[in-house]
């Protein structure tokens, strides 16, 4: 990546929770570093690839992960003792995301997402 991100601040929704969160993740130099460093192509050793892609992983709770996308091989997870900070909040600690959410969570949930749920326990996966 030519220009890594320095922060991210985004909104979201947990229909478990029926909860808006607002996010801040700050990238460390750790992370610019990862970024800017090439490394073979796995289809063509000749060929330099960078990591450009970020996968963030949200969870009920406000629980969010972050992870670097590596071509052909396990992601990187990215920790928050030494490559971000991240920060969420919800509620009255709302700033841009007040009032931002489509969803009223009151009607309870609908057949897609009581199926979406059932038996599994959260964060889903290997956190």
């Amino acid at each position: 990546a030519k220009n890594p991100p320095q922060a991210m601040h985004f909104c979201w929704d947990s229909v478990i929770d029926k909860k808006v969160y607002e996010t801040w993740i700050t990238f460390g130099y750790p992370v610019w570093e990862m970024m800017l460093t090439p490394y073979p192509s796995p289809w063509d050793a000749g060929v330099q690839e960078y990591r450009r892609y970020l996968l963030i992983g949200l969870a009920p709770e406000g629980r969010v992960r972050v992870w670097l996308e590596n071509t052909k091989k396990p992601n990187t997870r990215l920790t928050e003792d030494k490559d971000i900070v991240v920060e969420t909040v919800s509620g009255e600690k709302l700033a841009m995301c007040k009032k931002i959410t489509n969803h009223s969570f009151s009607g309870g949930y609908n057949d897609y997402i009581l199926n979406f749920i059932k038996d599994k326990k959260y964060p889903y996966g290997n956190w």
